[in-house]
């Protein structure tokens, strides 16, 4: 009998593969073990073992064969066979169509196959093609009727008991009756979700066998046969000698669970202690950590992987820029160059897949997937029983708000997650919003004497913006404190450090328009490293950096109070009290960042405290206070017509299908684009030649869309070809120090 094989490189049977897949899947179906009831079908596991089982014996086709060998180009797909031999399967309707539609699928999304392989007994050239296909099996049947004899042994081995469900093929003839392509892709996209029999394959049975089946193929393919589990125990993995009275009440607290406590409390590990309280017996559920900027994500992610019990093995990093991260992170750790890239080739791959318990990431890598993007049943399903940490939700605009409810309510509702979600700073009518929808009962504070405890800042309103007070500024570094300062716009920041910088020689600037490669050297020293940091609202939220002093520009207090955060965060042994200092007239179009009516009351309100030692007791009233408006306005018009629009998508949304025309919809929610400054695009160049493609992330920039425009009325972006890559560059000058200066035309002399 001729050997079958799967893969060429490295060279692996269709036995051995197949066992791969079902090495990932018993994984599955133990650490997901309530995905039956969440789906109501009893039987969903055994599904699914049929659906890998059988999913590439199309690969058995001598034209597939002969393209492993590099012999011939094969123009077919191994899918389309594979789904054929579901004939052999006893399952009544719809689950059989079920079946086929999972191995149909498990490379490419329905419209994509219709597009390129459609399948009509009257479209007579698609007709004959696939009978030619098909009658390329017939040479290596021997091979699929030995495997399909081994399925008592497997089933016993992968699902736990014996499957009965099927039939061994005595002949090719009987494979030739029964068309899968045709008999399920045809009733399924014609269905309608109002039929009870039907809809099942529309709804979480779908996302979870086409899901699933994905990840075990996509798994074993990258030479991974199991997926980690979660940690046993997170206190050994802390190790503290004694723990504060919210972290004790978060490792005891069972479900969904609001917690309120400062800056520097200890609130992730709280967060992960809770985590670990609502684990299943497997340590299977997943765990998404989701933080707003990519600054606070990438620190998050070194200090996880950086303790012992998570490594880079269990923590997972997903972001715009994350390969890059990755790159950077490994080639820091003594790698050379080519295990580096190496290294985060395969942990960006990992991160994307069911194979990580512990996942960093935006709060768009979760909305992207229901947007029906490509590969969202695979994530969705990942995050099926899933523990989402949310942290400072308050950061989001109405728009992203709205999406990250509605998103929440949905994982809850059909796929029974659970939430975390902390702040310094949540507005109560946030908080009301997200309780509603979510159901959530349990809340942990600080009690009063602890939270007093944590009073570290004394409020002074200075007269004046932020340029009157440089002279202050100035004394206040001559003193040897580490002094921060927070602008609002880049421009202003960027004007603010060029009037400091010559105050300390251990000064730096930071905001969100530097090359990726200088903005991750200056975070790389961020937390230790400068007596004097400007920076924008990208220090807000989860860098762990303390330094002595702040001068900030006017905002909405929940902004203030993540800034003031940043300063006095480790408190010394003495109860030290410092000062932040808030300037109380705004730069011109800060209105472009802020709404003038929430500074104003911001400002207004703060007054009461002024001078006086900020007592961390009533900030949430201070908070409150600022907001008891809530959303109102247009802001509320556009967060109530969100939430309805976005329920509309998601009834859109149904598994086996990518749906490109909401691609673009996706992007839109994004204010940046990216764009490379002229002064590097012979660099950009040398890397493409190189095939360096991991370096040519360090030289983009993001701009928001306004300034786009601005700069291309201007003349000052165009695009040009690089390598396979159309790629935006930018005239405006940039300089390693300031970052793009992006008033001033590049004439070199920055």
């Amino acid at each position: 009998m001729i050997e079958v094989y799967a893969k060429s490189s490295p060279k692996e049977t269709l036995l051995e593969h197949t066992e791969k897949c079902l090495s990932v899947f018993r994984n599955i179906r133990e650490m997901y073990s309530e995905v039956p009831e969440i789906c109501s079908c009893e039987d969903f596991f055994e599904h699914l073992f049929y659906a890998i089982f059988l999913h590439d014996f199309g690969k058995a086709a001598t034209g597939f064969q002969q393209m492993l060998n590099e012999e011939i180009k094969w123009n077919y797909r191994h899918e389309i066979l594979s789904s054929s031999f579901v004939t052999f399967l006893d399952f009544d309707s719809p689950f059989k169509e079920g079946i086929a539609l999972g191995i149909i699928t498990h490379h490419n999304d329905l419209s994509l196959l219709q597009e390129k392989f459609p399948f009509s007994k009257f479209h007579e050239t698609a007709y004959e093609r696939y009978s030619k296909n098909l009658s390329e099996l017939e040479p290596n049947f021997a091979y699929i009727t030995k495997m399909m004899e081994q399925l008592p042994e497997l089933s016993e081995k992968y699902l736990g008991y014996q499957v009965q469900r099927h039939k061994i093929p005595k002949s090719f003839e009987e494979l030739e009756a029964y068309n899968a392509y045709q008999s399920a892709v045809k009733p399924y996209l014609k269905w309608d979700d109002d039929e009870d029999e039907q809809a099942i394959l529309h709804g979480e049975y779908g996302f979870f066998l086409k899901g699933f089946m994905t990840a075990c193929d996509h798994l074993a393919s990258s030479g991974k046969d199991e997926i980690f589990s979660a940690i046993h125990d997170m206190k050994a993995v802390f190790k503290f000698s004694s723990y504060r009275s919210s972290q004790e009440a978060a490792a005891v607290t069972k479900g969904s669970t609001f917690l309120t406590a400062p800056t520097g409390s200890g609130k992730t590990e709280a967060a992960l202690l809770w985590a670990s309280s609502n684990q299943n017996e497997r340590l299977g559920k997943r765990v998404f950590y989701v933080l707003p900027y990519t600054a606070s994500i990438n620190a998050m992610y070194k200090r996880l992987a950086g303790l012992k019990g998570f490594g880079d093995e269990k923590v997972g990093i997903r972001h715009g820029k994350a390969s890059y991260f990755l790159y950077k992170y490994f080639s820091e750790r003594e790698y050379s160059p080519e295990e580096a890239k190496a290294f985060a080739k395969d942990a960006g791959n990992l991160s994307k897949k069911i194979y990580k318990p512990y996942k960093i990431i935006t709060p768009f890598q979760i909305i992207k997937e229901f947007f029906g993007l490509k590969g969202f049943e695979q994530r969705i399903a990942e995050m099926t029983g899933g523990l989402f940490i949310l942290d400072e939700i308050h950061a989001y605009d109405v728009h992203n708000t709205a999406l990250i409810l509605e998103i929440c309510k949905i994982l809850k509702k059909e796929f029974c997650a659970k939430f975390f979600i902390m702040s310094a700073t949540l507005p109560k009518f946030l908080k009301m919003y997200f309780q509603d929808v979510l159901e959530i009962k349990n809340e942990i504070t600080l009690p009063p004497e602890e939270l007093h405890s944590f009073t570290r800042h004394k409020l002074l309103l200075l007269e004046g913006n932020i340029r009157d007070g440089l002279a202050q500024i100035r004394s206040e570094i001559k003193t040897g404190k580490k002094v921060l300062v927070v602008c609002n716009q880049v421009k202003t920041a960027q004007e603010i450090f060029r009037g400091l910088k010559d105050c300390s020689e251990n000064s730096a600037l930071l905001h969100s328009r530097f090359i990726v490669r200088d903005r991750q050297e200056i975070e790389k020293y961020v937390n230790d490293k400068y007596d004097l940091l400007v920076a924008t609202q990208i220090v807000e939220v989860s860098l762990d950096i303390d330094y002595d002093i702040l001068f900030s520009e006017p905002a909405p207090i929940d902004a203030l109070i993540q800034r003031f955060g940043r300063v006095n965060r480790k408190r010394p042994p003495i109860n030290e009290i410092k000062a932040v200092c808030v300037f109380q007239s705004p730069s011109e179009n800060d209105f472009w960042i802020y709404k003038p009516e929430r500074v104003e009351k911001t400002l207004s309100i703060l007054q009461k405290v002024h001078g006086e030692n900020l007592s961390e007791s009533i900030v949430q009233q201070l908070v409150d206070e600022v907001y008891a408006d809530g959303y109102k306005g247009k802001d509320l018009e556009e967060f109530e017509s969100i939430r309805s629009n976005f329920i509309k998508l998601w009834k859109e949304t149904v598994p086996f299908i990518d749906d490109r025309r909401k691609e673009e919809d996706f992007y839109a929610l994004f204010d940046g684009i990216e764009v490379v400054p002229e002064k590097y695009m012979s660099d950009y160049e040398l890397c493409i030649n190189k095939k360096d493609y991991f370096r040519t992330t360090e030289f983009f920039v993001t701009i928001n869309r306004r300034q786009y425009a601005n700069l291309y009325k201007a003349g000052q972006v165009y695009q040009e070809k690089i390598g396979d890559d159309n790629v935006l560059f930018i005239k405006t000058a940039y300089d390693h120090e300031y970052g793009l200066l992006i008033d001033k035309y590049d004439d070199n002399m920055i």
